[in-house]
């Protein structure tokens, strides 16, 4: 039988712990609830984010290009400090790296509030000790282990490589919120084209903080993932010869007294696929200087020397002869043949001089070829001996000639690759200029004060199909009209990337070779302009620069001098394209040399070492280029 005492004692018990509870309940709700939500307010979630490593670059045969190394960072979370802690951080800073106070202030200043900043890399164990062992004299400031871009190689490649660089203004403005001032973006070059793919996914961890900066609760962290490695299609080895060899044209061009500006542009692509194998231009940049800090005039003077700009992709030129091969084939393939001829074999002495009739146009205008005498000439020592005067009756047969458009030789150049970007996975590439009458007048209607001109002459068709006048080209459209003109048509739109690699080394994605069109070329022709191609170099206008060559006979291409200015002025610009082997051509070789002089003398050497190189790597040195005397043109 149950005690009634002991049961009531334990009634009375629970009675007591219902009432305390009750009461407890009441306080937290009604009487203490606006001191919690004050401590609530004062509690605060804070987010450090993790850097994602970015992906490497490599080339072809899986050298590193670009990549990252860890570094010992001082980073300052700005929202961990007070306006007025950061003046005396700032000097504290200074003095234990032993630098200015502007390098530490500047980049805090410029930063947004709230922000993580990086102070210094690359800090030394006794700085990072002093900060984490005195933590209350560094408000803010935290050592961590960040992942930092290098360039191993430095200058060479950098044009398709890039660089990188922190958020900008235009960045933060653009992305808003999503963008911090600490990530890294890539500004040029396979940096900037694949950005998304090279930068990974940031990670976090996230923190609740109380007033006094004290953890109060770990919520949630989220692993940063590397980027995706980029393998290119270029070769180390060739871009290391192709850049050699480009100095060297550069310093060929002074040694017999040009006076060139400097600016050169050189590239290797396969003409079976469309890739590049190398790419070099200059002048040129070491990328690893913008992963420091670099100074308003570091960088000033980078900009003034045009170091940035790859010409190969961005810097157009008059092509000069280089360009005869497409009239070339627009006169077999279209039956136009200057007066009293019939076809490609039937030939006849070419005058000097060709007087364009006016058709009333004006006065009748007196064109000079750069040789007096070419002799008996059909289109085959045309191409071989460069005889302007040539394709300027060609020219002449187009304009004379109702039943034919007057703009088919632009309309085969544009197919060939000629006045419209490539589609390289490059930022930034020029279109260049392909004129014609519809051009012309293009330019009139919308600036006639600049243009007040809009007529289309006879006069401008001929200069247009020996590489001068108005027309401009980049070296990446010669070398891709020309990689169609040999390959038997086929226009490749060019590629610097060959597939992509995941966190596991597993193959994500691969860019295969990918044609733009195809040009109706009848396969006679094209053995025919590539016969002719390598007549220039056995007996033409590079004979004399590929004289001691070796692989004399299996190489094949076109000198260009691309004169700049009025005739007078005598200034040229350098180029030649070279094709190996010739009768099943691989490689399409290009050097502009900018004011270099005469392409024989200065771009046709140059070429000839690339090629050398890349048909037998092993016993082809970079040698000395020496004084070779323009033969022609």
């Amino acid at each position: 039988m149950i005690n009634p005492w002991r049961l009531a004692t334990l009634g009375f018990t629970f009675l007591g712990l219902f009432v305390v509870l009750a009461v407890r309940l009441w306080f937290l709700q009604v009487a203490a609830v606006e001191e919690n939500t004050a401590k609530a307010s004062s509690n605060q979630i804070q987010v450090i984010y993790q850097q994602p490593t970015r992906g490497e670059i490599l080339d072809a045969n899986g050298n590193l290009l670009a990549g990252s190394r860890p570094s010992q960072t001082l980073q300052l979370d700005r929202g961990e400090v007070t306006t007025d802690e950061e003046e005396e951080l700032v000097q504290r800073l200074a003095v234990l790296l032993g630098v200015e106070q502007s390098e530490i202030r500047n980049p805090i200043s410029s930063s947004q509030p709230g922000t993580i900043v990086t102070i210094a890399r690359d800090v030394s164990d006794a700085v990072a000790f002093e900060v984490q062992e005195y933590q209350d004299d560094y408000p803010g400031v935290e050592v961590a282990l960040t992942p930092v871009r290098i360039y191993p190689y430095e200058n060479l490649a950098a044009h398709i490589i890039g660089y990188t660089g922190k958020a900008t203004a235009a960045d933060l403005e653009r992305y808003g919120d999503r963008v911090r001032t600490d990530e890294v973006f890539g500004r040029a070059g396979v940096e900037r084209q694949y950005d998304n793919v090279l930068r990974g996914t940031e990670g976090a961890e996230v923190f609740t903080v109380s007033a006094d900066r004290s953890v109060w609760q770990f919520s949630e962290e989220v692993t940063a993932e590397p980027g995706w490695s980029v393998v290119l299609t270029v070769d180390l080895d060739v871009s290391r010869q192709l850049k050699e060899t480009l100095i060297a044209a550069v310093e060929n061009s002074r040694s017999q007294g040009e006076e060139p500006t400097g600016k050169a542009a050189a590239l290797v692509l396969d003409a079976t696929d469309g890739s590049i194998v190398a790419m070099e231009s200059i002048p040129d940049y070491d990328p690893n200087l913008f992963v420091g800090s670099l100074s308003a005039e570091e960088f000033e003077v980078i900009q003034e020397n045009n170091a940035l700009l790859n010409l190969n992709v961005r810097g157009t030129f008059a092509p000069g002869s280089t360009f005869k091969a497409v009239p070339y084939v627009v006169a077999v393939e279209e039956d136009i043949w200057p007066e009293g001829l019939n076809g490609p074999n039937d030939g006849k002495v070419l005058e000097p001089k060709l007087e364009f009739p006016s058709f009333g146009e004006g006065s009748p205008q007196v064109f000079t070829d750069w040789s007096p005498d070419h002799g008996y000439t059909d289109l085959h020592g045309a191409l071989v001996k460069s005889a302007d005067v040539y394709f300027w009756e060609v020219a002449l047969g187009v304009w004379e000639d109702n039943s034919k458009d007057e703009s088919i030789i632009q309309d085969w150049a544009r197919d060939l690759g000629y006045g419209a970007p490539t589609g390289i996975d490059l930022p930034g590439e020029a279109a260049g200029i392909m004129p014609d009458r519809e051009w012309r007048e293009r330019l009139h209607t919308q600036n006639p004060v600049a243009f007040p001109n809009g007529e289309w002459y006879g006069g401008d068709l001929m200069n247009t199909v020996i590489g001068q006048g108005d027309l401009a080209a980049t070296p990446l459209q010669m070398a891709v009209s020309y990689a169609a003109l040999v390959n038997g048509g086929t226009v490749w739109r060019p590629r610097v990337v060959d597939h992509f690699v995941d966190t596991t080394g597993a193959v994500v994605d691969r860019r295969e070779p990918a044609a733009v069109r195809t040009v109706d070329l009848d396969p006679r022709t094209t053995a025919m302009l590539k016969a002719d191609l390598a007549g220039v170099v056995r007996e033409g206008t590079a004979a004399a620069a590929f004289a001691s060559s070796p692989y004399r006979d299996i190489i094949g291409g076109k000198t260009g001098t691309a004169q700049i200015g009025a005739f007078a002025d005598d200034i040229d610009t350098a180029w030649f394209v070279g094709v190996a082997p010739i009768a099943d051509p691989k490689y399409v070789v290009v050097i502009v040399v900018e004011e270099g002089g005469g392409g024989s003398a200065v771009a046709a050497p140059a070429v000839r070492e690339v090629l050398e190189y890349l048909l037998n790597p092993a016993t082809a040195p970079l040698r000395p280029q020496g004084d070779v005397e323009a033969a022609s043109r």
